[in-house]
This record gives structure tokens, C-alpha cells and sequence, in this order.
């Protein structure tokens, strides 16, 4: 009975937490500026809007390098500004956040499934809290959609049974639904369709079921599965429509080794894209990923062995490790840091609650619990004092590894995002409100810039060149050089975090 009422009142505790965290997260979202591709990305979703209106036809989606990417985030913020009046912009990202939201809640219901509630309570604090993943949910359009339906994946996945029939045709349908919502987002769903019927042939081959009749009913599952993701998959990704058996599959070898020209600074040097060294990606994860995450996953390798978690562990690594790998293996395009392979960082936050609670839990030694109890703590107000202290900058977040924000400057890309221009752009309003005079603007990136001035009546973007402008706003990214030559510089305002970096003027 006590064990009932405790599983009930951690139940109660999550479903509070969860509620609690939606608002919170989508007050957070109207802190946050454009990004670079939003413009982009909502043109998209108009085209695709249009498609279904009859304005626009199939044909009209030609290879343009967006084609490989569905448009059901985008889509959806179109949706959303034709039934809600706003800023196209602050509506973009209260979406975003719901998406962020949708992957805390669900990396918490995995990790409960997998381990217990109470990781699942630790889990869905350490993702929420997790600096880079917090900001990304505030306005990245890309890779917070796909971590968010991707671990919804994955829950829907841990549900099949050990034993046959496995999957019960209830189960087949959601995990369908979840499949194809990703890869209405990202081609990478298809992993995740990969793993399911790998898990499924593994445990066929782990209770020996080779009864013929058993097999063939499986299969259908299995293939109904497969066939609802690639058809229902397409629904908003137009040119995947044209043959959703192949184009998704071909995309998918398309975006690994996605054409960009670009540079990219790494370690204090400047490297071209296609020739960066193989320990990009696991360097760029271990200095912005959060101590207390880290530890927690190694934890996590050191209960590999126990018997039943063990293989559960196995397999989120597995899952966790594989796309790094294959990135590794082909060589794939990465840049702005590792946010092509954020949804990867979920299964990683389920393996470090499960770490953490395993020794809390489990240690033979009263004082091995006690301090892990407490460095548990220690990390997660580690985080929490970050966010608030860096908000709405949580994106610049670097482990002391490298020395945090401050020892990355001008090491590492910083705010990629520019999301930091929108305080910028802030503070020149504040000027035109106090001068009572309209304030025109200008600066680079030019494209950010002038969609954030949008926000304030107050102010007027006009192009560089023109001369025209008042204030000049320039974000502290490019070239080594450039950056610290800004960072020298006179202003009339900066944009600075609490340890002193630079993110513009």
C-alpha cells in the first residue's frame, strides 16, 4: 500500500511539473529573436499552405536544397498565424516551445517507463533545464521538432512486449503516427523505423518464435507500420509525395552529406566544412553538455551489467550513438556546434537519470548514496543558476571544460543563432521611446536584424550602404579576427553575458 500511494503521489508530481512547465516555457519563448532560417521556413510552410488551397501545385516544389526536409512545423505556424493575429515571429516561437515542451514531457514518460518514476521525474529536470536545449526550444525550427517527435518515437517504441505478439495492433498504430509525424519534420524518422523492427527481430530471436503463423502475423504489423510512416510521412512534405517509398530514403543520404560552404571555428582555428577533424562532433558534446548529464551517463555505462536495466541501457546507447557514428563513418556535413544531432541528446538525458538513480538507489554504502545524493543536487542548481543568470542567452552555455562562455570566446561558435541581436535591437527602441524621435537601424546580420525590428513601432531598418542609419548593430560571429576586433570596440551598447563575453554590439 505505502509503495501504491508513493508510485501515486510521483505520478501526481510529474503530471504538475509537466503542466507547470508549458506556460513557463512559452512566457520564455517572447524573449528569444529570429533566427536565421525562420524566413525561410515559414515561406515553406506558405507554400505548402498554399498547396492544399489549390494555389500552388506538387510540381512547384522543385530540389532546392529545402526539399529534403518535411514541413510540419512550418506548416502548422502558418496554420496558427492565420487563426491567431500576432507576430509572425513571437508565434513561431510559442510553437517552438510547445515542440520543446513535448520532448521534456516525453523524455520523462521514456525514462519512467524504462526506469521508474522517479527517473522519470530526474529526467524531464535535467532535459528542461539543460542550457542549450532549453534556448533551442525557444526558437530553433529545425532540430527542436525533430528531438521532441524523435524521443515520442522512442517512447511509443519501449512499448512493445518482450513476448509475442509484440506489437498489438493499438501499439502498431501509435507508433506509426509517431513515426510519421518525425519524418514529417526530419528524414532521420527513419532511423528510429529502423530500430523498431530491429528490436522486434531481436526479441523473435530471443524467445525463439519461429512459429510460421506467429511470423506472418508480425510481418503485417511490422509492414503496416512502415507503410503508414513513409505514406502518412509525406503528408506535408510535397516533394516527398511524388514516390514516398524512395525520395524519403533518398533524402536521407542527401542530408547526411548536405552541400554548405561555409567555415566553421573549432578550437581556435578556422576550418571549411567538409574538412573538419573527426572529433568535431564528440568534443562539441562533451563541452555543452551539462557536468551533471555527463556524470550521470557514465554512471549509467557503470550499470551496464545489471541484468534487465542493463539491456535497456544497451539499447538507448545504441540509439544515442548511432547517428554519431554514422556521421563519423560518412563524413557528414555538421556545423553551428552539434544542433544537427540534438535529437540524440534526450536518450542520452534518459541513460543519466538512469545512472544517477541506479547508484542513489542501489549502492551498498550508505555514504556512496548520500554523496551521489548530493552532487546530484549541487549539479542540477548548477544549471538552474545558469539559466536564470544567462537568460535569454542559455544558448552560449560551454562546461568548464573549455572555461564556460568566457574561456570559448572567440574559440568556438558562439551565438550562432543571433538569437542576442533581439536585445540589441531592444535597446535602440528604448532610445526612440525616450527620445520620443523614430530610429532607423541597421547592421549584420541585416536578415535578423530587420525581422526583430518589426517588433517595435519605434524603430526603421534601412540597408548598410544607404548611410542612412542611427545605430549599427554587428554580431560577434565570422572569422577569428573579426571577432576579437569587435570585441575591442567602442559602443554605445553591448550585449554581454554575466561572465563578461561579448555577443554583440
Amino acid at each position: 500500500m505505502k509503495d501504491e500511494a508513493n508510485d501515486r503521489a510521483l505520478r501526481r508530481l510529474f503530471i504538475g511539473l509537466a503542466l507547470a512547465l508549458l506556460p513557463l516555457m512559452i512566457a520564455m519563448s517572447f524573449d528569444f529573436g529570429v533566427t536565421w532560417d525562420e524566413k525561410s521556413r515559414h515561406r515553406y510552410g506558405e507554400n505548402i499552405w498554399e498547396l492544399y488551397a489549390g494555389v500552388r501545385t506538387r510540381a512547384q516544389f522543385g530540389e532546392t536544397g529545402g526539399h529534403l526536409y518535411g514541413g510540419l512545423f512550418d506548416f502548422l505556424c502558418v496554420v496558427a498565424e492565420h487563426l491567431v493575429p500576432g507576430d509572425r515571429y513571437v508565434i513561431r516561437h510559442i510553437l517552438n516551445a510547445c515542440f520543446g515542451w513535448i520532448g521534456v514531457v516525453y523524455c520523462g514518460r521514456l525514462a519512467t517507463r524504462l526506469f521508474g518514476r522517479r527517473a522519470g521525474l530526474l529526467a524531464l529536470a535535467l532535459l528542461v533545464l539543460s542550457p542549450r536545449y532549453l534556448a533551442d526550444s525557444m526558437n530553433n525550427p529545425k532540430d527542436i521538432p525533430l528531438a521532441a517527435l524523435s524521443v515520442m518515437s522512442l517512447y511509443y517504441i519501449s512499448t512493445v512486449s518482450p513476448t509475442w505478439p509484440y506489437v498489438t495492433w493499438g501499439k502498431a498504430v501509435k507508433i506509426a503516427l509517431a513515426l510519421a509525424l518525425t519524418l514529417n519534420v526530419r528524414v532521420a524518422a527513419l532511423l528510429y523505423l529502423a530500430y523498431f523492427g530491429f528490436l522486434v527481430f531481436a526479441l523473435i530471436l530471443l524467445e525463439r518464435n519461429f512459429d510460421l503463423r506467429k511470423l506472418w502475423q508480425t510481418a503485417v504489423r511490422l509492414l503496416m507500420v512502415a507503410v503508414v510512416t513513409l505514406v502518412l510521412g509525406t503528408a506535408v512534405w510535397p516533394w516527398a509525395q511524388g514516390n514516398p517509398f524512395y525520395r524519403p530514403f533518398r533524402a536521407l543520404l542527401g542530408v547526411a552529406n548536405f552541400g554548405f560552404a561555409g567555415g566553421v571555428l573549432f578550437a581556435g582555428r578556422e576550418y571549411p566544412v567538409d574538412d573538419l577533424p573527426w572529433w568535431y562532433a564528440p568534443w562539441w558534446m562533451l563541452i555543452s553538455t551539462p557536468p551533471v548529464v555527463t556524470a550521470g551517463v557514465v554512471l549509467a555505462v557503470c550499470y551496464l551489467s545489471t541484468r534487465r536495466d542493463g539491456l535497456r541501457r544497451a539499447g538507448l546507447f545504441a540509439v544515442a550513438l548511432f547517428p554519431l557514428v554514422v556521421g563519423l563513418v560518412m563524413d557528414s556535413t555538421l556545423y553551428d556546434g552539434i544542433r544537427h544531432l540534438l535529437f540524440t541528446y534526450p536518450p542520452f538525458v534518459v541513460l543519466a537519470a538512469s545512472g544517477w538513480m541506479a547508484v542513489i538507489t542501489t549502492a551498498r554504502w550508505p555514504w556512496v548514496r548520500k554523496t551521489a545524493g548530493g552532487l546530484l543536487a549541487a549539479g542540477l542548481v548548477s544549471i538552474l543558476v545558469f539559466d536564470i543568470r544567462y537568460h535569454p542567452n542559455q544558448t552560449v552555455y560551454f562546461n568548464q571544460l573549455v572555461g564556460g562562455p568566457k574561456g570559448a570566446f572567440a574559440r568556438y561558435e558562439m551565438d550562432y543563432w543571433g538569437n542576442c541581436v533581439l536585445q540589441a535591437v531592444e535597446w535602440t527602441a528604448r532610445q526612440g521611446r525616450e527620445s520620443g524621435v523614430p530610429v532607423i537601424i541597421s547592421g549584420n546580420p541585416s536578415g535578423i536584424i530587420s525581422l526583430d525590428a518589426m517588433r517595435f513601432r519605434e524603430l526603421m531598418y534601412d540597408e548598410p550602404w544607404r548611410g542612412q542609419h542611427y545605430f549599427h548593430i554587428r554580431l560577434a560571429r565570422g572569422p577569428i579576427d573579426g571577432v576579437l576586433e569587435l570585441a575591442a570596440q567602442p559602443a554605445l551598447h553591448q550585449v554581454t553575458t554575466p561572465d563578461g563575453t561579448i555577443l554583440c554590439n
